[in-house]
C-alpha cells in the first residue's frame, strides 16, 4: 500500500483508485467507532465484546474481551484477532495513503475541511515531528502508547518515511499490541477469579502505568523534534 518514490526521492501520488478507496475506508473508520458509542453499554451487557472490538477496536474492549475469555471461554482469540484486523490494521494502512495523498495540501495549511476533522492538526502535528526524529520504527512503540494510530499513519504518509518500512514496523507494533492487550485481559480475568478484585485492579493499574509511560516517552520525542 506504499506509494513508489520518483527519481528525485519524493513519494509519487497513489493510484486514483487506490485513492479513492484509501479515502472511503479512512472515512469509513471515523465514523464507524463514533457511531456505536451509543450501543456500548448494551453490547457490554450481552457480553458481544467482540461485535464490539470489531466496531471500536479501543485497547480497552480489548482488554475486557480477553478477560471475558479467561472467565467464559469466549470469544476465542482467533474471533478477537479477526475483529481486530479490518478497523486497526486494514483501515489504518488506509490512512497512511490519506497521508500521502493530502501531504502538498496538508503542507500548506489547505486540506479539506473532512481531513481536518479526522485528522486535527496538532496530533498530526506531533506524529510528523516524532517520526521525523526516531523514523519508521517509532510505530512499533506508537502502536503501545495512547496514541491513535490512524494519526500516526497519516503522519507517517504525510512524510518522507519509507513507506513499506513504516507499514511492516506499523504490523510488529499492531500484533505487539494486540498480544499485549488479550495477554493482559487473560491474566487479569483469571487473577479475578483466583484472587479477587484487589489484585485485579493492581495488575490493571501496573498495565495502565506502562501505557502511559510509552505515551510520555513518544511525546518527549516529538517535544525533541521540535
Amino acid at each position: 500500500m506504499s506509494a513508489p518514490s520518483d527519481a528525485t526521492g519524493a513519494a509519487t501520488p497513489p493510484p486514483p483508485l487506490l485513492q479513492r478507496v484509501a479515502i472511503g475506508v479512512a472515512i469509513a473508520r471515523y465514523a464507524i467507532p463514533l457511531a456505536v458509542i451509543p450501543a456500548i453499554p448494551f453490547l457490554i451487557a450481552r457480553g458481544e465484546l467482540a461485535l464490539l472490538v470489531l466496531l471500536r477496536p479501543q485497547k480497552e474492549f480489548l482488554l475486557l474481551a480477553a478477560a471475558q475469555l479467561a472467565r467464559t471461554g469466549a470469544p476465542s482469540v482467533a474471533l478477537l484477532f479477526a475483529a481486530y484486523v479490518p478497523l486497526m490494521i486494514v483501515a489504518v494502512w488506509a490512512f497512511f495513503v490519506v497521508g500521502r495523498i493530502f501531504r502538498p495540501a496538508l503542507d500548506a495549511g489547505e486540506a479539506p475541511r473532512w481531513l481536518t476533522r479526522i485528522l486535527p492538526a496538532q496530533q498530526l502535528d506531533v506524529g510528523r515531528r516524532v517520526i521525523a526524529r526516531r523514523g519508521p520504527l517509532i510505530a512499533v512503540m506508537g502502536r503501545m502508547a495512547a496514541l491513535p494510530p490512524t494519526i500516526m499513519a497519516a503522519a507517517a504518509g504525510a512524510s518522507d518515511v519509507d513507506g513499506r518500512r513504516y507499514l511492516a514496523a506499523d504490523l510488529v507494533g499492531a500484533l505487539g499490541s494486540f498480544a499485549l492487550m488479550v495477554g493482559a485481559g487473560l491474566v487479569l480475568g483469571e487473577a479475578y477469579d483466583e484472587y479477587g478484585i484487589w489484585i485485579t485492579v493492581a495488575g490493571l493499574m501496573v498495565l495502565v502505568a506502562l501505557i502511559a509511560l510509552i505515551t510520555r516517552w513518544v511525546r518527549n520525542e516529538a517535544a525533541r523534534a521540535e
